[in-house]
């Protein structure tokens, strides 16, 4: 049985400033009791001048290069010697985070989370313009720190789904953000967040289940993925592609009537 349930799903963005930095691994994270956590390490992050600790998962680590960290490395400094040479790209933001929905919603402001999607695809894999693009829209997620990898990756993720493997990204652990709330009004469920890893999530997911239909743009140094939103024979992603390539096929043609 397919059972069609509402949900009211809403974007909003705060303010954020985002910096580049790097973190240096300096030892095991700890629990509250003290005791060593295996599951996460402590890193240094160093942004605006400041120095700052924050606990940074060890599933983060290269896959297959220290997975055997735990039994090279019980000392913090052994830890830090041994992943001396690994200092991941980060970028790291700075600003108020908001827990509470009214709160939010009084310091933020609603956004289209789909025109935040076509943004982000065009996004240049850069961390100048991963942080000029996190400048406009807020927050990445509630984490204290994104690397430029995870952004590349859902990026490519996104692709995917949305161009040839949707039954893919059902699979993987992208598809529901833990986002949802319950209201006290219709539709009684809702994904009310400021997080843009969150919005992006979810627009694909709920397009997916709408089975959306998804077409490339012809353009050849485009290529981009986009939402068929009419019956039109639509090539291109944008007006502005269509332009463009609008003004080469002109050029093509003067040219081609000069040879002759």
């Amino acid at each position: 049985m397919i059972v069609n349930i509402p949900l009211s799903f809403e974007y909003r963005k705060t303010t954020a400033q985002w910096d580049q930095s790097s973190a240096h691994i300096t030892g095991w994270a700890r629990r509250t009791d003290g005791t060593v956590d295996g599951g996460a390490l402590v890193a240094e992050i160093t942004t605006r001048g400041l120095i700052h600790s924050v606990k940074f998962p060890r599933k983060r680590l290269p896959e297959g290069e220290w997975d055997s960290l735990w039994l090279m490395a019980y000392a913090n400094a052994d830890v830090e010697r041994l992943l001396s040479v690994y200092e991941p790209l980060l970028l790291v933001p700075w600003g108020s985070v908001y827990a509470d929905p009214q709160e939010l919603k009084k310091h933020s402001q609603p956004a289209d989370p789909w025109q935040l999607r076509e943004e982000f695809l065009r996004l240049e894999p850069t961390p100048k313009s991963a942080i000029a693009f996190l400048n406009e829209w807020g927050r990445w997620n509630s984490e204290e720190f994104v690397e430029m990898t995870e952004i590349v990756k859902l990026q490519q993720a996104i692709r995917d789904a949305v161009t040839a493997e949707p039954d893919r990204w059902f699979a993987s652990d992208y598809s529901l953000p833990m986002n949802w709330r319950r209201s006290p009004v219709y539709p009684f469920f809702e994904v009310l967040t400021d997080k843009i890893e969150v919005a992006l999530r979810m627009s694909v997911t709920v397009d997916l289940l709408e089975k959306a239909e998804f077409k490339t743009c012809v353009r050849p140094d485009c290529g981009q993925p986009f939402k068929v939103a009419s019956k039109h024979d639509k090539k291109f992603c944008s007006r502005a592609c269509a332009h463009i390539e609008a003004v080469r096929r002109s050029r093509r043609t003067a040219i081609s009537k000069r040879v002759k």
